[in-house]
């Protein structure tokens, strides 16, 4: 990993902790950490036609979804997803998800409290994003 791509990582892994504490807290996600999420993508260089791509496929899969469920996704959710998108790419995107949906389901089970709409997203999302970047490292 060059020096440019762990200063990106870093910018990132900081304001999702940040947001995380944010959304935990207030139950809402600063705008900031979606500019910096996509400053850091900017940052360490990237395709044009991916990088909307990957920003584009999670607003139509989470509205499709919001539409066939008749739920709504909170405006922060969905910014925070979408540009986490554009920051990664849908295949880190797809881990990141993972690994914060067993980690929400382990705090549940833990505080035996169920799974319901009101989970501060962001505080999941953070720690699986670094999980994410640190087996990408290791790997590497």
């Amino acid at each position: 990993m060059t020096m440019v791509n762990t200063i990106a990582v870093i910018l990132c892994a900081a304001a999702l902790i940040y947001g995380g504490v944010v959304d935990y807290t207030r139950r809402e996600i600063p705008d900031f950490v979606h500019i910096i999420m996509v400053f850091s993508r900017i940052l360490i260089g990237f395709s044009v036609l991916y990088g909307i791509m990957c920003l584009v496929i999670p607003a139509v899969l989470l509205l499709a979804a919001a539409k066939i469920s008749k739920s709504g996704l909170s405006g922060g959710d969905f910014k925070l997803l979408c540009g986490l998108g554009f920051a990664c790419g849908l295949p880190e995107l797809a881990a990141i998800l993972f690994l914060a949906l067993a980690g929400a389901i382990i705090c549940g089970a833990i505080q035996r409290k169920s799974i319901s709409r009101g989970i501060p997203l962001c505080t999941y999302i953070a720690p699986a994003y670094i999980a994410v970047k640190a087996l990408a490292l290791l790997a590497a």
